[in-house]
């Protein structure tokens, strides 16, 4: 396996389910040499799933002060600020990663793609703006893995 793609959410928690929803439109595709999962947000789930893989990109919802519903933002360790919204989770992804960091368990190159959320209440379904959102996001990972990677995705 050369990338993972891990879609991030609860699909039970209307736009929490942003990154399960493109994981599975890249799992769609078959790409050889691409692995897709979900995972609910734990850092051990995250930790055992990146630990050592060349390219991994995290599809997550992101909430908190100043986001605009279905603004797509990528970001890599070094992009982090402790004021920015980067996960709808409470042990969010640069949590995890200065962990994985500690515990030496990274991949080579992470990217994570974040999804300004509308709506993480109880119930199914996108709000409009994230279902808008998952061809572009969709695009943007893959795209990625082909620049990164080398893996062809068309």
């Amino acid at each position: 396996m050369s990338a993972l793609v891990i879609g991030v959410g609860n699909d039970f928690r209307r736009d929490d389910g942003i990154g399960p929803a493109v994981a599975a439109e890249i799992a769609r595709r078959g790409l050889l040499g691409v692995e897709v999962q979900t995972a609910a947000g734990d850092p051990i789930e995250l930790l055992d799933a990146w630990d050592g893989v060349a390219l991994c990109v995290i599809v997550d919802a992101a909430v908190g002060d100043g986001v605009e519903p279905g603004r797509i933002r990528r970001w890599s360790p070094g992009d982090w600020r402790a004021d920015a919204a980067v996960s709808s989770h409470t042990l969010d992804v640069p949590a995890t990663y200065a962990l994985g960091e500690a515990l030496g368990r990274l991949p080579r190159k992470l990217l994570v793609v974040t999804v300004d959320a509308a709506d993480v209440g109880h119930g199914i379904g996108l709000s409009p703006a994230l279902a808008d959102a998952v061809p572009a996001v969709t695009s943007a990972v893959l795209a990625e893995i082909e620049r990164s990677a080398g893996i062809p995705t068309a």
